[in-house]
């Protein structure tokens, strides 16, 4: 991973895209490969210290692309016809699975109590 910093910002940049620098690095391995798959996946976001989903239903399943601009951040892009789409909350990623038969490629990791 390479550590850059733009217009006051650090990000890590994983084969030309860039990630929050507070993303977990399993988060960030599992997207490229999704993005470099094309695989179409399901988004769980939530709180990454305590692992507690918001439960959101809507803006949260798609492919993952990247943005085109000089900062290429991920996209979570609909589907095949959709040219654009809404910028990933990579740092807020608690869960990651495939949206064809549901299989959980990351899931948040917390402290055992």
């Amino acid at each position: 991973m390479g550590l850059i910093e733009l217009k006051g910002k650090k990000y890590n940049v994983v084969g030309g895209t860039y990630y929050d620098l507070e993303t977990n690095d399993e988060v960030v391995n599992v997207l490229e490969r999704c993005r470099m798959n094309n695989t179409r996946v399901v988004l769980d976001y939530g709180d990454t210290t305590t692992g507690k989903s918001w439960n959101e239903r809507y803006d949260v399943t798609g492919r993952i692309g990247r943005s085109s601009g000089r900062i290429k951040v991920p996209l979570l892009i609909h589907n095949k016809r959709s040219t654009g789409g809404g910028m990933v909350l990579t740092r807020c990623i608690i869960g990651i699975k495939e949206s064809k038969g549901s299989k959980a490629l990351y899931r948040f990791k917390g402290e055992e109590n």
